[in-house]
């Protein structure tokens, strides 16, 4: 069976569950580590390692996804985990938000793992939109239909802005271990001046109070001769973040 199935994964890993779950090794060794390395040459990890793969494989064809090889179900292994745990209208909003929100039938690493955790921390008894009438109602006093919608709806929503933060805690990562040299946050507001103002143009960092008396900033680039915005990121509660809103205004 092994032998049949060397060069797929998923045959090679569901034959050693199926000999490690029966037993079946013991017919001429005494554990399955032993089978592993005295029959195949492996180690005990390695065949975990196509045991795990096998397993993966199959958690994620219930979502549509066919990992092409051991290496792309071993990147998926976590986000699978997950979605083992999901209820079935979860894993079928995580289908449904894989299919039509990334525009791909190969989604990334980081879309699935998002999508299948934001599934998994919807509370039964947290408050949703009403799919019919988007009155904030609890989860569990749905219908089946409506519960399944609301749930979609969680599910593309809540991975689209989990996605974007960690979009944006990258860019602040990189900028931070940078800022010693070029590139830096700091480095940049001088590298723009430098490189993209004209000479009637100013970048202009602005504090103020919001209509609360909250206190925030706003970066902004502003011509001194027409008194035109060109250009501004959102405003916000610190310094660097209102850098960074202008950094992906400019660049967007």
């Amino acid at each position: 069976m092994i032998q049949g199935g060397w060069q797929g994964f998923v045959t090679v890993g569901e034959a050693l569950l199926t000999i490690r779950d029966q037993r079946l090794y013991r017919a001429g060794h005494r554990t399955f580590g032993d089978y592993c390395e005295q029959v195949w040459g492996w180690s005990r990890q390695r065949a975990q390692q196509l045991m795990d793969a096998a397993e993966t494989t199959h958690t994620l064809s219930t979502i549509g996804l066919h990992p092409e090889n051991e290496r792309q179900a071993r990147d998926l292994k976590e986000a699978a985990k997950v979605i083992g745990e999901l209820e079935p209208e979860k894993v079928i909003a995580v289908a449904q938000y894989l299919k039509t929100a990334t525009g791909s039938e190969k989604p990334s690493t980081s879309q699935v793992k998002a999508a299948a955790e934001v599934a998994a921390s919807i509370d039964a008894h947290a408050t949703v939109q009403h799919p019919d009438t988007g009155a904030e109602v609890p989860l569990h006093t749905l219908t089946g239909e409506q519960r399944a919608a609301a749930i979609a709806e969680n599910v593309t929503t809540g991975t689209h802005e989990r996605l974007q933060r960690q979009q944006q805690h990258i860019e602040e990562s990189k900028l931070q271990a940078r800022s010693n040299g070029r590139g830096g946050w700091t480095d940049w507001v001088m590298d723009y001046v430098a490189q993209h103002l004209t000479p009637t143009q100013e970048l202009r960092i602005v504090g103020k109070q919001d209509a609360s008396g909250n206190p925030k900033v706003q970066a902004l680039i502003v011509d001194t001769e027409t008194h035109a915005t060109v250009a501004y990121g959102e405003p916000a509660d610190w310094l660097k973040k209102a850098v960074l809103n202008l950094v992906e205004e400019v660049k967007g």
